[in-house]
């Protein structure tokens, strides 16, 4: 007789979820979110509605963890804290400035590339939806939070340009990688991916560091 272990019954949840999210994101970009129901979802994603009812709550909260596992990526865990996911740990053990500022938007290029069918919908909801805008002012805030982060360190290290502060190189980094910078280039203008990220990754160190003496 075979039993389940801890750790065997935490994959099984974490691929449901990634099925469940998965399914959510597909129906999300062809149906909208408002036409799309919980019942939709679990017959797309092969398991029990009330299965979602209890790993996520409400149709928000499927949205919610879609997104999460999408910036997130399919080699990190959703719930695993930024700081502690490889490419965050591959950033900061790196010591050129450049190179970490590369790497930045190395991230950002993929993680647009998997998030910005799914950010579509959401800002259309948001206009008619208080729950999704709620949620998607709090998931814009979040990304300014890697920027937030690395700036600090890399004006501690006096890679940043002469008088320009932590906070507003955070702000510069911000802008230059967001998710519409990557889709004017890539969908609206056909750049491949690898020009983008590394237009996007020269345009960082011209704006943010100090020229090498």
């Amino acid at each position: 007789m075979s039993m389940s272990t801890p750790s065997s019954r935490a994959g099984r949840r974490t691929a449901t979820r990634r099925k469940v999210a998965a399914a959510a994101a597909a129906l999300f970009a062809e149906r909208g979110y408002a036409a799309t129901t919980l019942q939709a979802i679990a017959d797309a994603a092969g398991v029990h509605v009330q299965t979602i009812y209890q790993a996520f709550g409400t149709k928000v909260g499927v949205l919610a963890e879609t997104a999460a596992i999408l910036v997130a990526g399919p080699d990190e865990e959703a719930a695993t804290p930024p700081p502690e996911r490889a490419w965050v740990r591959e950033l900061f053990a790196e010591p050129n400035p450049a190179r970490q500022l590369a790497l930045y938007a190395a991230h950002m290029r993929t993680v647009s590339e998997r998030y910005i069918p799914l950010l579509d919908v959401m800002r259309v909801t948001a206009a008619v939806d208080p729950e999704v805008a709620a949620f998607l002012l709090i998931a814009e805030q979040g990304r300014y939070e890697g920027p937030r982060h690395i700036t600090p360190h890399l004006a501690a290290r006096g890679a940043l340009k002469t008088g320009l502060s932590a906070e507003r190189a955070a702000d510069i980094m911000y802008a230059l990688t967001s998710y519409d910078v990557y889709r004017a280039l890539m969908d609206d203008r056909g750049w491949s991916g690898a020009e983008t990220e590394q237009w996007v990754a020269e345009t960082l160190v011209a704006a943010l560091l100090s020229p090498p003496v």
